[in-house]
């Protein structure tokens, strides 16, 4: 165990010792890439000085040959050695007037057919750059005057500047797609790296990249790495020794909070069963709650207005709704206590319409459609009355939150006979329930909404079940629940 140990923490240490090596290489390349830009630039900025001094004496002397040009040819030739031609061209009936000054034997006068390649350039001044018909070498052209061309030949291997950098590092030069010159590395690095510099001269815009090889020794000196494993194997061996050494101890330590422990979660499930009871009976309780203020309400504006039998209408729901929130904690108390359902026969328009009343006045407040679709044929139904319209009333409430930001919002309640069963269902033209979500719509304190507690549709999927009913979700163009009831005699 502890030699594997020891391999695994070498084999980190090793690799995070190559990263270290390997990002001083990159350190070293970027100087050396920004070194060599540098003096990239310089040549370039020479060059463009030569051009500009050549065209001034081109311009004072216009017959050619000149001596002017060939004694300032043959001075920049001898100090710039990659500069290897200088020359002018005249373009003339389809001739091509070539002098070509610098040589010890004076200016060389040649003529030649006018060809594609030649550089067309229209405003005094301007310049241009063409690769040469020979390798590592290109020409800077300049028009120097309406009817002539000042040309620089510039040996790309001198301007790159190869012997400058170390035996490591790889180093090209290019123009455009054509590569003037380059060095490759000898040997096979086991890793490259490179950095790419834009000459900064827009008359000459040459791509400068350097590379740089990484071998292993260099990546993995021996001279570290046996000293680390070394220490590596010392820290192990000392670690091991504590450990068995305090492993005793901890075991002890351990047996005394797993008694605690024991007693402190005998404590949390209480706590836990006693919240979970009260979260219960406050979400249920708390529709009737609000239903006795809002009659409440209304109750105090018509004793206001002297409207004796809207008063006797808000106290009559209130007598309904608080005997409701009776009926509600006497459910909650079968439901904790695993009670059977009060069972009764009673007709599903009946029962339905006792939770419609509830809703309405809501609904319309929130200007929300609430279609009902019932059978012609009226059905009797064995259910929990109190527990049945709560389901209702919390699914109705669910699509009412679900649509009040729609621009129609529609709530549709159908009840239809199917077979020896009745099926209720409460769809919604909202955005419905996210597929990731419908699995676990019905496990208790799961919500979607931000401030919900997770009770009502685990609880009405109880409450149905007791029934011998079932209660499903799904997406049907919003949310859609659906109840099934066995059936009983037609009324």
């Amino acid at each position: 165990m502890l030699v594997m140990l020891w391999v695994f923490v070498s084999a980190i240490a090793v690799a995070l010792l190559g990263m270290v090596q390997y990002r001083a290489g990159l350190s070293e390349l970027y100087d050396h890439a920004r070194t060599a830009e540098t003096l990239l630039a310089e040549k370039l900025a020479q060059h463009d000085a030569h051009l500009s001094a050549l065209g001034a004496i081109i311009r004072m002397s216009p017959e050619e040959p000149s001596a002017s040009m060939q004694g300032l040819s043959q001075n920049i030739l001898a100090r710039y050695p990659r500069i290897n031609e200088i020359s002018t061209l005249h373009v003339d009936d389809a001739k091509i007037h070539l002098v070509t000054y610098g040589g010890k034997n004076g200016p060389l006068v040649q003529s030649a057919e006018v060809t594609d390649d030649l550089p067309k350039l229209d405003k005094i001044g301007q310049t241009t750059v063409r690769p040469a018909a020979t390798q590592h070498a290109y020409y800077l052209f300049k028009l120097v005057a309406p009817d002539r061309l000042l040309r620089l030949r510039i040996d790309a291997e001198a301007l790159l500047g190869v012997a400058q950098l170390p035996a490591q590092y790889s180093v090209s030069l290019a123009l455009g797609d054509v590569v003037l010159a380059a060095h490759d590395i000898e040997g096979g690095p086991i890793s490259m790296a490179s950095a790419e510099q834009m000459s900064g001269n827009p008359a000459q815009p040459l791509l400068l990249e350097i590379g740089r090889g990484f071998g292993f020794g260099e990546l993995f000196p021996i001279r570290l790495i046996v000293p680390a494993l070394i220490a590596i194997a010392a820290v192990i061996w000392l670690a091991a020794l504590y450990r068995d050494s305090s492993r005793q101890r901890r075991l002890q330590e351990q047996r005394v909070r797993l008694l605690e422990q024991d007693a402190k979660l005998a404590h949390v499930g209480r706590v836990n069963s006693l919240g979970e009871m009260a979260s219960g009976i406050a979400h249920e309780l708390s529709q009737p709650v609000a239903a006795i203020l809002s009659q409440s309400q209304a109750a105090r504006r018509a004793m206001n207005l002297g409207r004796s039998d809207i008063l006797e209408q808000a106290l009559d729901a209130n007598v309904r709704e608080a005997k409701r929130a009776g009926d509600i904690l006497e459910r909650m108390r079968a439901y904790i206590s695993g009670a059977a359902a009060q069972m009764e026969k009673v007709p599903l328009s009946e029962a339905l319409a006792g939770t419609l009343r509830l809703v309405e006045a809501d609904m319309a407040r929130r200007g929300i459609t609430l279609n009902i679709r019932m059978p012609t044929e009226s059905f009797v139904v064995a259910i929990d009355v109190i527990s049945f319209q709560q389901v209702i009333h919390n699914l109705i409430r669910n699509a009412a939150d679900a649509v009040v930001s729609q621009v129609r919002p529609r709530i549709t309640l159908t009840a239809k006979p199917e077979g020896r069963q009745i099926v209720i269902t409460v769809s919604d033209n909202g955005p419905g329930i996210e597929p990731v979500s419908l699995p676990r719509i019905f496990e208790p304190f799961f919500t979607t909404k931000s401030d919900g507690m997770g009770l009502g549709l685990p609880l009405a999927a109880r409450l149905i079940e007791k029934m011998d009913g079932t209660i499903e979700a799904r997406n049907d163009g919003g949310a859609c629940f659906t109840i099934r009831l066995p059936v009983g005699e037609a009324a």
